[in-house]
């Protein structure tokens, strides 16, 4: 009886046990709802909705993902975006005459160094003339091969590669081509300059130099430097880690040098003579070649040029330069776009023989019975080419050319004295004579004797026979008239000698890129990359240069967006740029590529602007389907609400209720904690 009693105690126990634990567990689980705001947080509370809800929550991160990639293409494109309306707007302002004039402007004409002002001495007439940028111009004056003695060949280079050369002679051609004497240069990027020169002074052989450059010109090339640096710049645009413009070559910098080329440089032999002993140089990159003029060398700047380029084709280890020589100037081309040559020469001109002339003396006064003499000697112990002697005999009053003072002041004599007139003699010791024996001044004083034999009108005076040495003696024709005893001379001499000093050097320039204007046949296409990229002198092509990043913005869904460095508008916008400076590096064809560099800028701009717009079309649609995703998302989180959502009223009341059932339960559980045991067993 009494097992029976307890196992119905028991049962009654375990009863209470449960109901303790199953109201603890539904005031957890209601605790659990009111904190959360969702039903359960396992997925077994849901039931039937369970299938549903997965779905809702994987729809719901797969537009997370396709936002999250959105956003990412979205702030990569606004900030192509910009930098396209940089560009364009760049393009736009360089298309005005605020920073691409219509002139280069006045040339400016410094540095003028004439060798030796009394040989030669020149004046340059710049309203008249058409020059090159940044040139160095050299006029050089040797006596002529051809032509009366005292013609010379002038020779004018611009150390650009352009050279030009006339035969003058000041005593017999008079300027014809103006006020001055017209050269047009041939050759390099002068070609097609004119120089319009007046020659103040030319006796001898010499040289004159002189600088042209534009201010107006040159400020504007500051401007496209700093220009084509922005544009560099704006390629080179990052956005995190990533370059903008490199194609899927995310982490590569896309854009190197926009005036990259092949170094192309001038050097220039001044001149078109040289001398024995004349010593050439050029050094590339520590390699020196050089070049002494010996006894039986051609005494010519071609030469010089010939055997400097032989010894450079020549040179172990090989100097990646293709070299060629033309007319004394020298060429040289890298065979390596970007490669760059540090190129110096030096001349060391030989010493220049000093020759001069003693003072002109009157050996005789003239008198009724015996005529004048008078007697002046050259000086030196040899000559050079190019050196010029000469003298004058004066018959008359300079400073009374028409002897009308005179017959004042004489009244009593005739009116018969001849009028003030000049007799000059010159001679410029020319090449063919030199090496034919006029090496002295004792052959010179002859030179000058047979030059006074070949005079007409004769002028009333005598030489000396030929042979007679260094010195060489005047006299008159007849001694002096006795009607005449106001008069105390019959002539007067004077004596001069202009060395030649022919100075020659060697001119190195380092040309500008030449002008490219691009056509639709020399775009460059994928897979080759642009001269300016910056894998351009490693690979030369490269597929990921042109590649354009993907965005999957929705299912089956995706857009190609963003522009690469390579594009055909970049390449005509970088053209643009570069034959602006082509311009303003040649302003004797300023005009002429000017025009050519404001066509290339409005074609890049309408290139540019079709690239611009297809940026903005993908940003636009990226926006929308950003929206529709939002969209989307915001009813599947409703939907998801409803489905794990719960009343909060509701809950909080049954709450209230489970938490009074289980106090209660607890009161119960506690009044049997105080039944004793033998009660319990009872």
């Amino acid at each position: 009886m009494s097992t029976i009693t307890q196992a119905g105690s028991y049962a009654r126990y375990m009863s209470l046990v449960r109901t303790l634990s199953d109201g603890q567990k539904k005031v957890d689980t209601l605790t659990t709802q009111m904190n959360t705001n969702v039903k359960s947080v396992d997925l077994k509370g849901y039931g039937a909705e369970t299938e549903k809800l997965l779905a809702l929550r994987a729809e719901l991160v797969k537009r997370k993902t396709y936002s999250d990639s959105i956003d990412t293409a979205t702030t990569r494109l606004k900030t192509t975006d910009l930098v396209l309306t940089n560009l364009e707007k760049l393009t736009t302002d360089w298309q005005s005459n605020a920073l691409m004039p219509t002139e280069p402007g006045k040339p400016l004409v410094s540095g003028q160094n004439d060798i030796n002002p009394d040989a030669l001495k020149v004046t340059l007439n710049t309203d008249t003339s058409k020059l090159t940028q940044n040139a160095t111009y050299t006029v050089t004056s040797v006596p002529s091969k051809n032509g009366p003695n005292g013609t010379y060949d002038i020779t004018i280079t611009d150390g650009l590669g352009g050279k030009s050369t006339r035969t003058l002679n000041l005593n017999t051609v008079p300027p014809d081509d103006g006020k001055g004497y017209n050269f047009t240069m041939g050759g390099g990027p002068g070609e097609g300059a004119v120089l319009n020169i007046t020659f103040d002074k030319l006796n001898a052989a010499s040289t004159s130099s002189f600088d042209v450059s534009w201010p107006q010109a040159n400020q504007t090339l500051e401007r496209l430097n700093g220009a084509m640096r922005d544009i560099r710049q704006y390629l080179n645009e990052q956005v995190g880690d990533r370059y903008l413009f490199a194609g899927s070559r995310y982490t590569t910098q896309p854009v190197a040098d926009l005036n990259l080329a092949k170094q192309v440089t001038k050097v220039t032999l001044d001149g078109s003579s040289v001398d024995k002993d004349d010593y050439f140089q050029l050094d590339i990159d520590g390699q020196t070649f050089s070049v002494v003029i010996g006894p039986n060398d051609p005494r010519t700047v071609t030469y010089v040029a010939q055997a400097l380029t032989s010894q450079i084709n020549s040179a172990n280890p090989a100097i990646p330069l293709s070299v060629t020589t033309n007319n004394g100037i020298i060429t040289m081309i890298g065979q390596q776009v970007g490669r760059e040559f540090n190129i110096r020469s030096s001349v060391v001109n030989a010493a220049q023989v000093d020759n001069s002339v003693d003072p002109v003396s009157t050996l005789t006064p003239p008198t009724t019975t015996a005529p004048q003499m008078d007697r002046f000697t050259l000086r030196g112990d040899n000559v050079d080419i190019g050196d010029t002697f000469e003298f004058t005999v004066a018959v008359g009053n300079p400073a009374d050319p028409y002897n009308a003072k005179y017959y004042t002041d004489h009244p009593g004599e005739p009116t018969d004295l001849p009028l003030y007139k000049e007799y000059t003699v010159k001679y410029t010791v020319t090449a063919d004579d030199f090496s034919k024996g006029t090496t002295n001044v004792g052959a010179v004083a002859d030179r000058l004797r047979e030059q006074f034999g070949k005079m007409d009108p004769k002028p009333p005076v005598t030489l000396d026979v030929m042979g007679s040495g260094p010195g060489i003696s005047i006299t008159g024709n007849t001694p002096l008239d006795p009607n005449h005893p106001g008069l105390s001379t019959q002539f007067s001499t004077t004596a001069k000698v202009t060395n030649g000093s022919v100075r020659n050097t060697m001119t190195v320039k380092n040309l500008p890129p030449e002008p490219d204007p691009l056509t639709e046949a020399t775009i460059v296409r994928n897979p080759d990359l642009p001269f300016y990229d910056s894998e351009y002198l490693s690979k030369r092509t490269n597929n990921k240069a042109w590649d354009k990043t993907a965005v999957t913005a929705d299912d089956d869904y995706s857009i190609d967006y963003g522009v690469t460095s390579t594009d055909p508008s970049i390449q005509k916008l970088v053209s643009a740029f570069r034959m602006a400076k082509a311009a303003v590096s040649n302003p004797g064809k300023y005009k002429e590529y000017a025009e050519q560099a404001l066509s290339m800028m409005a074609d890049a701009k309408e290139s540019l602007r079709s690239v611009h717009a297809k940026v903005a079309s993908d940003l636009a649609t990226l926006t929308t389907k950003k929206d529709e995703h939002t969209e989307l998302s915001n009813s599947a989180t409703d939907q998801v609400a409803r489905i794990e959502g719960i009343d909060q009223t509701e809950v909080a009341a049954r709450l209230r209720t489970s938490m009074n059932a289980l106090e209660a339960a607890y009161t119960v559980a506690g009044q049997t904690q105080k039944m004793s045991l033998l009660n319990y067993l009872a």
